[in-house]
C-alpha cells in the first residue's frame, strides 16, 4: 500500500472526523485508537502520533466543534449592521439549524448526556465575550445603557441551555417563548437615553 502524505492539519482533522463518526456509531467506550486507524486505513501509530489518548482527541474535537458551531454567531455579534436586539433575534433564528449539528449524533447519543452538557457549557463560554462585546458596541453605537453587561451576556447565553437540552430538538413554540423572555430581560436591564 502506498503511503499517503497529508499536511499535519489535514491529517489531524481527518483523525478527529473519523473518531467522531465512530463515537457516534459505537459510543466513546466502544471505540479504540486502533478502530480509528482501521477506519482511516492507516497504522495506529499515526493516530497516537497526533493524540496520545481518546480523551485528548475528544477534547480537541469538542473545541473545534465549538468554534465551528459558533463561527456564524460570533461573526453576527461582531457585525455593525444590526442593532443588539436584531442580533439576539438572529441567535434564536439559528436555534436548531441543521448546519450547526455535524456531530449531533454523538452529542445526543443516549449515554452521552455528560458530553452534551459539557458541549453546551463550552458553547456558552466561547460566545459570552462576544455577546458582552456586542453589548458594549450597542452602548457606543445605539446609546444603550446596560446595567451589568457581563451578567446580561452570561444569562442570555446560559439561561436557555437547560430548557433547550431538556426539550432535545426545540420546537418553534419553545424558541418563540425563549426569544420573548430574552427581550423581557434585555428591556429590564437596559435603558435608552432620553432625548
Amino acid at each position: 500500500m502506498a503511503r499517503i502524505v497529508k499536511a499535519p492539519d489535514d491529517r489531524r482533522r481527518e483523525i478527529l472526523d473519523t473518531a467522531m463518526d465512530l463515537f457516534a456509531e459505537k459510543g466513546l467506550e466502544g471505540v479504540s485508537m486502533r478502530d480509528i486507524a482501521r477506519r482511516m486505513g492507516t497504522a495506529p501509530g499515526l493516530v497516537y502520533h497526533y493524540f496520545d489518548s481518546k480523551r485528548k482527541l475528544l477534547d480537541e474535537a469538542m473545541e473545534r466543534y465549538v468554534e465551528e458551531c459558533t463561527e456564524g454567531l460570533v461573526n453576527l455579534l461582531r457585525s455593525t449592521d444590526l442593532g443588539f436586539r436584531e442580533k439576539v433575534d438572529a441567535l434564536y433564528d439559528d436555534i436548531g439549524d441543521e448546519r450547526l449539528q455535524r456531530h449531533s449524533d454523538f452529542f445526543h447519543r443516549q449515554g452521552n448526556e455528560g458530553f452534551h452538557r459539557q458541549l453546551s457549557l463550552r458553547l456558552c463560554e466561547h460566545v459570552q465575550p462576544h455577546m458582552a462585546a456586542a453589548l458594549e458596541q450597542a452602548r457606543r453605537s445605539e446609546g444603550l445603557i446596560v446595567r451589568d453587561p457581563e451578567t446580561l451576556a452570561s444569562f442570555l447565553l446560559h439561561g436557555h441551555i437547560g430548557i433547550l437540552s431538556a426539550h432535545g430538538d426545540a420546537d418553534a413554540q419553545t424558541v418563540a417563548r425563549l426569544r420573548e423572555y430574552a427581550h423581557v430581560l434585555i428591556d429590564s436591564q437596559t435603558e435608552r437615553p432620553e432625548g
